[in-house]
């Protein structure tokens, strides 16, 4: 009678008992965190507004230049700088496939055989104590966390948000790396043309030279002039020295942004292609999804987001299935009889009452990296803006010369067609005509100048407008299939 009262006091206090456990362990439940404040770019944060379009994926196809396409081709293919970044790519895939993995149930298949020797003088007493006996075991054991509270469906979307962002550097490293090569390609294109250019105007100087030496010897000259006209004539053979010094540093450069080694082709001489440099008209709206590292930084926001969730739910208790079948038996000739069959299944509940200051710093440390995260967006945002700014005065900047330059060239070609005039006449000798060629070869040597400061600020603002980068056109083909699978169960 009395069993039977305790067995029923028992059973009444249990539930009692876990309710109070239940609510306990939630009483120390943290707050759910604020929203953050995240910058967002307005349109007067640029200098101007048009009506321009973003740059395509492959933005340098549109330039006509078939031996940027190879070159930029060829980097994509070999730089360690994109192997770099997808080998990043894999690794958060093997994060988000750990985070799937953590969800799904557990099955595992357990085997043993031991022999073993009994005491005469323990706990087994003969015939069984004093011999060797063999028992095996052969069992399945199941379990599954029901994660009620989605601790472990938060971790995989925090996961699925950083191998999203890994996704991001890595379609950024790849922009960054052509906007690199077109950049470098240019610059040699650039120098290429200058010292065309300066050998000629170190042949006009030397021409004036010779000019003013016969006159000297003809009496006609006292040859005061003689020594500045060889100063000047020596000024174009130091810059042919440092133009040509500057490109083959820019050669070396481009060979190793494409990483090509002895297969590096031999460039050829190219015409300078225009670009147009106007500013898209949803840049304050596009502006976070068209570059990799905004978009990747707004992801890793999300990420810490949802790890901060994830460390939240931690605080409720923990709630598993489990279960086991086989057989097992003191005699290996009777293991698999039905005699020897077992099972169990086991509901556990694992309540954190006693570790909240473990998982209290685990949360606070969460809480730090959504602010760091918070930072670097906010930082990778204003870089934009001061980026897309820099790069389109420069623009301007180039363009607004190109006028008064055009009219000294006409004003130049205007007194070069006179002087040849003069000189046919017999009213003027090759001095003259010499000077005339020479000031407007010099302004030529400014354009082309120019040309390259305004193309290379072009190429700086396509790589600050994303370098073709479309977050909301991303598609991963190479995406796990756990991921994808994760992604559904996560929903």
């Amino acid at each position: 009678m009395n069993t039977q009262i305790r067995a029923q006091h028992i059973l009444s206090f249990t539930p009692v008992a876990l309710a109070v456990m239940l609510i306990t362990g939630c009483a120390s439940l943290p707050k759910a965190d604020s929203a953050p404040t995240l910058r967002a770019a307005q349109n007067t944060d640029f200098v101007s507004s048009t009506t321009g379009q973003w740059p395509a994926a492959t933005w340098w196809h549109d330039l006509n230049d078939a031996q940027l396409d190879q070159l930029i081709s060829q980097a994509l293919k070999d730089s360690p700088s994109v192997e770099v970044a997808q080998a990043r790519v894999l690794q958060a895939q093997a994060v988000t496939d750990n985070a799937s993995a953590n969800r799904g149930m557990k099955l595992d298949a357990n085997s043993s055989i031991n022999r073993t020797k009994y005491s005469l003088n323990s706990f087994y007493p003969p015939p069984i104590g004093g011999k060797s006996y063999y028992d095996g075991e052969v069992s399945l054991n199941f379990s599954y966390d029901l994660d009620f509270w989605g601790h472990n469906r938060k971790a995989l979307q925090a996961a699925l948000g950083r191998e999203t962002a890994s996704r991001a550097d890595a379609a950024g490293a790849a922009a960054t790396l052509s906007a690199s090569v077109a950049s470098s390609y240019y610059q040699w294109q650039v120098l290429n043309q200058r010292i065309v250019i300066q050998e000629q105007i170190a042949a006009y100087q030397h021409h004036l030279v010779e000019i003013e030496v016969k006159r000297m010897k003809a009496g006609l000259s006292s040859g005061n002039n003689v020594a500045p006209l060889r100063a000047n004539a020596a000024l174009p053979e130091q810059t042919l020295v440092q133009l040509k010094s500057q490109r083959d540093q820019t050669l070396s450069q481009l060979k190793s942004l494409v990483a090509s080694g002895q297969d590096f082709p031999d460039l050829k001489a190219q015409p300078l292609p225009q670009l147009n440099g106007d500013l898209p008209s949803t840049l304050s709206l596009d502006l976070i999804a068209r570059r990799a590292d905004t978009a990747a930084a707004r992801d890793r926001v999300q990420a810490s987001l949802t790890d901060v969730e994830s460390a939240r739910a931690a605080f409720y208790p923990d709630i598993n299935l489990s279960a086991s079948a086989g057989f097992s038996s003191l005699s290996i000739g009777k293991l698999f009889d039905t005699s020897s069959e077992q099972a169990g299944i086991t509901p556990a509940i694992h309540l954190p009452l006693f570790d909240a200051g473990r998982l209290r710093a685990g949360l606070n440390s969460n809480r730090a990296e959504v602010a760091l995260a918070v930072a670097q967006y906010n930082q990778s945002v204003q870089n934009a803006v001061t980026e897309i700014n820099d790069a389109e005065l420069r623009v301007q900047g180039a363009n607004n010369e190109l006028p008064p330059l055009q009219q000294q060239i006409q004003a130049r070609q205007h007194a070069l067609d006179n002087t040849q005039k003069l000189v046919k006449a017999g009213l003027q000798d090759g001095n003259a005509l010499a000077s005339a060629e020479l000031l407007k070869t010099n302004l030529y040597d400014q354009e082309i100048a120019r040309q390259g400061r305004a193309l290379q600020a072009h190429i700086d603002l396509i790589k600050a407008l994303g370098g073709g980068y479309d977050d909301g056109a991303e598609t991963h083909p190479q995406s796990s299939t756990s991921e994808t699978n994760a992604a559904n169960q996560s929903k």
